[in-house]
């Protein structure tokens, strides 16, 4: 009868050892909006709970005149041309979200990001057009 009780404790102890070693966290700062690795493009709608978290990467690819004429909230403006250059500027194992005036641009920018070991680029369709259509904040 011991034999028993304690073969079925160290069972029970086994199988609540697994069942808690699996358990998923999940960073409660960063909304995880894209779950695939590689570029992907998603709408304004879409990216705004991501992009206004405390700590997600949000890039405005557009030239500094662009940018200066008005631009997403919370976003960081490094060009496209000066890219690049600038990649140790970004958290490569976080998502980055990229933002351009239609789209184009974006798309571009998250290609050179994937080829460079970002895991996670993110183009904002239709770009700072589509987001100030969408009554998404603006600094002017």
């Amino acid at each position: 009868m011991r034999v028993l009780i304690v073969f079925t404790f160290f069972v029970l102890a086994i199988v609540s050892f697994v069942a808690c070693e699996g358990a998923p966290t999940k960073n409660i700062d960063s909304p995880e909006i894209v779950k695939t690795s590689g570029v992907s493009e998603i709408s304004p709608e879409e990216a705004r709970p991501a992009v206004e978290a405390a700590y997600s990467q949000f890039v405005d690819v557009r030239t500094p005149e662009e940018y200066a004429a008005g631009h997403a909230n919370r976003t960081r403006n490094i060009p496209l041309d000066t890219l690049m250059a600038n990649l140790d500027k970004l958290e490569k194992n976080e998502p980055v979200y990229l933002i351009c005036r239609s789209g184009s641009r974006s798309k571009k920018a998250a290609q050179i990001l994937v080829d460079n070991g970002f895991p996670q680029a993110i183009s904002i369709a239709g770009g700072t057009e589509a987001w100030k259509s969408a009554g998404l904040p603006m600094q002017e």
